[in-house]
Order: structure tokens, then C-alpha cells, then sequence
């Protein structure tokens, strides 16, 4: 218990460790590993030497685009991250910071309130076990503001270290594909779903 303690240092660790135990068989350098992870290189950089010491990744050289230029790059060869794919606790690690499941899903939701009116907000595919749905999250709502919500998702995938399958649509296009019985859609309903907040099925309905 005191290594696993130790591993899970808190959430920035906790998001490394996802993208690692995600991309299980390459190498990324510190700017990578920072830019994919929304971290900022300071942190990123003090969680991979806690990492490394701990034996959960491993020091490998890799190659990276660095700017030598206004128009120019070139490849330039630095010392990279990998997973220790010997470590013996990933697939627990696995089983533990994958699982979705757990997430307060009305919190999920929440981190979304400020994007927009929300009328529909489903959680599928990862967040209950459902890896074969075509989305994790449906968004339908009213005055959506579509760079802002693609910014959080941006962040939430980051946040779980895998990429988030989503889809936003205003509250007429859901409505006109529901009554259509769009195929798209009618696979996300038919398919299980969890909806955190709901103010449209039934009008839709009557």
C-alpha cells in the first residue's frame, strides 16, 4: 500500500500515469508529455523523475521537432519517456484509473455548465463500460458555445489520458434527428446511456 501511495501522488500524477498506461508502447519527450496532458513542464517534469525513481516508467532517447527558426525545424534526438512495461503493478493500475465507472457523473456534467443552456447531457461508452457506443458523452443544449465546450473536452480527455468521443448538438438538430429516427442518434438512445440531466424527452415525445 505505501508504493501505491506513493504512485498515486495526487491528480497531476494520477493523469500522467493514465497517458502512459494509455500509449503503453511509445516513447514522448517532456514537451509531448506536457502539451498532451495539459500540464505545465514545471509539474510535468517533477512527476517523471518521481515516476522514473519509482520504476513505473523508464528514461528512453526519442526524437522530437524543435523550431530552429521562423520557417525552419528539424528533428532533434533528447531523452524521452516510456512505460516500465516490467513494472509489476500496470495492470492493476490499469483496472484502477481506468475505471469510469466510479466518476460522479452529476460533476461531470457541472464542468459544462457554463458552455451553454445544457437540455441533454448523456454519459456513455467509457464512463459505464460500454466501449463499443459511439459516443461517451452526448451534449444537446440551447446558445452552446462550441469552442469553449471543445476546450473542456480537450481537458477532460486529458484528465483521463485517453481521448473522449463526444458530440454537441443544438436543441433543434437533436429534436428534427430524434423525430427522424436518425440512425446516429437512435444508436446513441438504444444503446446504454446514462442521462445526468434530461429537459427534453419527454416534450419530444409528446
Amino acid at each position: 500500500m505505501e508504493l501505491l501511495t506513493r504512485l498515486l501522488g495526487g491528480a497531476e500524477r494520477v493523469k500522467i500515469m493514465r497517458f502512459f498506461l494509455h500509449h503503453d508502447d511509445m516513447v514522448f519527450s517532456l514537451h509531448d508529455i506536457a502539451d498532451k496532458t495539459k500540464s505545465r513542464s514545471v509539474l510535468a517534469r517533477k512527476e517523471l523523475s518521481a515516476l522514473t525513481a519509482l520504476g513505473f516508467i523508464e528514461r528512453k532517447k526519442t526524437r522530437t521537432v524543435v523550431s530552429s527558426g521562423r520557417k525552419s525545424s528539424k528533428l532533434k534526438e533528447v531523452i524521452g519517456y516510456k512505460l516500465n512495461a516490467n513494472f509489476p503493478h500496470n495492470h492493476a493500475l490499469k483496472e484502477l484509473l481506468f475505471d469510469f465507472e466510479l466518476l460522479d457523473k452529476r460533476e461531470l456534467a457541472s464542468k459544462f455548465r457554463t458552455v451553454g443552456r445544457i437540455k441533454l447531457f448523456i454519459v456513455s461508452g467509457v464512463f459505464i463500460g460500454e466501449e463499443q457506443s459511439r459516443v461517451d458523452i452526448l451534449l444537446v443544449g440551447e446558445a452552446i458555445k462550441r469552442q469553449k465546450a471543445e476546450k473542456l473536452f480537450e481537458l477532460l480527455s486529458a484528465e483521463l489520458g485517453r481521448e473522449v468521443v463526444y458530440s454537441m448538438m443544438d436543441v433543434e438538430e437533436y429534436a428534427y434527428r430524434y423525430k427522424m429516427y436518425d440512425k446516429f442518434v437512435k444508436d446513441i438512445i438504444d444503446a446504454p446511456h446514462e442521462a445526468v440531466i434530461d429537459k427534453l424527452t419527454e416534450k419530444l415525445l409528446v
